[in-house]
Formats: structure tokens, sequence, C-alpha cells
């Protein structure tokens, strides 16, 4: 049996044996009135597998894995789960923090629906707390079952943010058939220092305001990085300028600071 038949019977074991944690990226509104944002206004849930002997496993090794076992329906009820009730645990400790979760357009179904907004209702988070985050690849708007699920989400008050954008072929007007609420400018637009891509930016900048969509950049590294973003008119960013995606411990510190 290869390495990746492998880690599909191991990653299904996985699931019920607390090898899968998340740790969280926070997200920081770029229209704050100190030099550099401060403390976050909300953290993407991303999943991390601790293997036992191969150590840490990265997403871009195991999503596919997930997705060719049929069992990414279930790794993303796992993640959503942990952490709606630990962003939960922070609005409660007084912290204004919503969350974002990921979820591939190839599973979304009624039955995803129904567990999300169950998830939700069993913590006690706010529907409004929530973003669904979609990958553009592949398109969710040839999918269409995808597309009719996601006016389920958004009309129970769960935004709908699109992923990756620009990293694939979505052009804006595509954009427009998409019932959403959130774009997230991919990290090889929002580093890219050209003319190109400030006019880019700018325009999906200008079609979100239109539409009232908040737009994120992603790949924020540098304080280059922060100023162009903001200078772009984006309103949310997120980055390794702030660190990594980290435990809830250390999350926590951030927040107390």
């Amino acid at each position: 049996m290869d390495i990746v038949s492998d880690l599909g019977d191991e990653l299904r074991a996985a699931l019920n044996d607390g090898q899968l944690a998340v740790e969280y990226q926070p997200q920081f509104d770029l229209h704050a009135a100190t030099p550099a944002p401060g403390r976050p206004v909300a953290v993407e849930a991303l999943c991390r597998w601790h293997h036992p002997t191969r150590g840490l496993v990265m997403p871009d090794v195991f999503i596919p894995i997930a997705e060719r076992e049929h069992i990414i329906t279930a790794l993303d009820a796992h993640v959503l789960l942990l952490a709606a009730e630990q962003v939960r645990r922070w609005q409660l400790d007084g912290h204004r923090l919503g969350l974002s979760v990921n979820a591939s357009p190839t599973h979304m179904s009624p039955e995803y629906a129904d567990a999300v907004i169950q998830a939700l209702d069993d913590f006690g988070l706010s529907h409004g707390s929530l973003a669904i985050e979609i990958t553009e690849s592949p398109a969710p708007q040839l999918l269409p079952e995808a597309i009719a699920i996601l006016p389920r989400l958004r009309s129970e008050g769960i935004a709908v943010s699109l992923d990756d954008f620009g990293g694939g072929d979505t052009t804006i007007d595509m954009l427009d058939s998409l019932p959403i609420d959130e774009i997230k400018i991919d990290r090889s637009i929002t580093q890219r220092t050209d003319r190109a891509a400030d006019v880019e930016v700018a325009a999906v900048v200008a079609h979100a305001d239109r539409h009232g969509w908040r737009v994120v950049a992603e790949g924020i590294e540098t304080e280059a990085d922060l100023e162009r973003s903001r200078r772009r008119g984006c309103h949310r960013g997120q980055g390794f300028l702030w660190g990594p995606p980290v435990p809830a411990a250390r999350l926590e510190e951030m927040l107390a600071s």
C-alpha cells in the first residue's frame, strides 16, 4: 500500500482520536485608527494534523486525500465544531470576534447547511458571527448544487466568502452570479507591487462596494503589504505580518494584550 493510501486510512482514524487540531489565523480591520491594527476582529479556523509518527501533516497534503476518500465533509464538520465552541468561549470573555471556516463547494448540500446551523445553535454562537469560505477552485459558479445551498446559509445570517480570488479563473464579472458577502484576495495578488495588481484589486473593491461585500487581503507579510492593501481599499487583512496560525492558547495571549 502506498503512502497516499496509508494516509487515507490514517486520516479516517485521526478524525476520532484527537490527532486533528484547529489553529487560528487572525483577521484585522485595515481601517483601524492605529498604525498597525491591534486586536483581531475575526479568526480563520485552519485544520492541523499532528500525526503520531509522521509529525505535522499540512492541509495541502491531507485535504486532497480527504476529498478523494470522501471524508472532507466530516473533516469540515469537525473543524467547525471545535472552532465554534472556542470562539463562543472567547465571545463570552468579552471579545467581539467573528469566525471563518473553510468548505469545499464540492460537498455543499442541504445536509451540510443543516449541520452548520445546528452547530451554531448547539454552542450558542450567533449566526452572524460565522463566514463560510468556499474555494475558487473548482469554480463554484460551475456547481449548481453549491449555488443552490448558499442562499440558505445567507438567509440564516451566515456570510459566504469566496476564498483565494485572483488565484484561479474566476473573473470580476463572474462574481455577480454568486450569492456572496465577502471576497478574499489571493496572496499572489496582495504581494504584487505592479500597477496591474493595483488596478485589479481596485476593481474588486469597487465592485464589492456596489454590492455591500467585504474585501479581505490575504498573505500580508510585510508593512509594505499592509500599507498597499490599505491604499487599495481592502477592508480586512490577514497574514504572517501578525504571525502564523496559532493554537487557541496563543491566540488568547493576542486577545489579552
